[in-house]
């Protein structure tokens, strides 16, 4: 989701400059994403485009406006790359029927595991990296002399410095963020035009945001430049039973409630697709990790040294994750403090964030 959207809420629990650090932060990830996929040749679909989220309800259009226009006058540099789009063009420019207003940012589209895979390849061939897959993590455990015992079912190892970025499922090895990062299941599609179609579809250009009721009810797409679409979200189907969704690390089944969900989500809601015979050909779904107060827990693991995280991106973790990753890797390999990473403040993780359990 937009910084736009987090700007009054970080404003008030922090600062404004902490607002403005996440802003830059999240559009200097952008470019830096897209530099590595053209520098390397990564095969992974990158397409620098604009991300569009639509407002489908009148309130939330004129809460938003009225958000946009207090943050320009308040003179806020740095959303310079953020425009408002109001209802006289809001369903023309996004293709969005009905849209009544927008707010748009850049934003880069790929194919994130072909993206993580072709650099993880790069560095295998150019360097002595030693990747270890289906390699299972049981327990990370102290030895005498300050090492850290990696446990694992092919043998331990020993290491100096130990990093989790294991998202969602952290706790299970380091028991100090229990109740503190929490697995949520979500589910996303994929659906496709028949090459046949005698009404082919317009071809969309930007990513969406789809926020029918507030962003608490939304859904959001990317299209595939070959004609797919990646939609993900349907979270009013399944939300009231909580054991589906809420402390559930298990993506080897369906949110069954939301399986019929997403059949004509382009038909009903984007011009030109209601007789474009576009349906879902792929299902499934996947596992975030939800905090407490919706930032990610990154830098030193308070109270363990050599311990280092950056997990519970809160299923918002494209903007963020490659250059926290980054930030990370430098504490590792420099020994610089967190304060010299890049990485917002608002992302580091402390004895004090520590003390609220995730909830509801």
């Amino acid at each position: 989701m937009m910084v736009h959207a987090y700007i009054n809420r970080i404003t008030k629990q922090h600062d404004l400059a902490a607002a403005k650090e996440l802003a830059i932060f999240q559009q200097n990830q952008v470019y830096a994403m897209k530099e590595v996929a053209q520098k390397e040749n990564l095969d992974c679909d990158a397409v620098l485009t604009r991300c569009f989220e639509t407002f489908l309800s009148q309130s939330h259009a004129d809460e938003e406006k009225q958000i946009y226009d207090e943050e320009l006058d308040a003179g806020l540099d740095f959303i310079r790359d953020v425009d408002y789009v109001g209802p006289k063009y809001a369903e023309n420019l996004s293709g969005v029927k009905n849209a009544k207003g927008g707010v748009t940012t850049t934003g880069l589209q790929l194919w994130p595991y072909k993206f993580v895979t072709g650099l993880l390849a790069r560095l295998i061939e150019r360097s002595s990296i030693n990747v270890q897959t289906h390699t299972l993590v049981t327990s990370i455990s102290s030895s005498h002399d300050g090492h850290s015992i990696v446990k694992t079912p092919r043998g331990n190892i020993l290491a100096k410095k130990v990093v989790f970025a294991t998202n969602a499922y952290t706790a299970g090895i380091s028991p100090s963020f229990s109740n503190k990062i929490i697995p949520i299941k979500g589910i996303c599609s994929h659906t496709s035009v028949p090459k046949d179609t005698a009404h082919p579809p317009p071809h969309l250009n930007h990513t969406y945001g789809l926020s029918y009721n507030g962003y608490g009810v939304r859904d959001y797409l990317i299209p595939r430049p070959d004609g797919g679409v990646i939609c993900g979200g349907g979270r009013e189907t399944f939300v009231e039973d909580k054991k589906l969704w809420f402390n559930n690390w298990d993506d080897s089944t369906l949110l069954e409630p939301a399986r019929q969900y997403f059949d004509n989500i382009m038909q009903d809601n984007f011009r030109g697709w209601e007789k474009s015979g576009a349906t879902v050909d792929y299902l499934w779904t996947g596992i975030m990790g939800r905090t407490a107060d919706g930032w990610p827990h990154c830098g030193k693991v308070p109270g363990q040294e050599n311990h280092f995280i950056l997990a519970g991106f809160n299923g918002a973790g494209m903007p963020a994750i490659f250059l926290t990753a980054k930030g990370i890797a430098r504490m590792l390999r420099e020994g610089i403090p967190f304060a010299e990473t890049g990485i917002p403040r608002i992302f580091r993780t402390s004895a004090e964030r520590l003390k609220e359990d995730v909830t509801v």
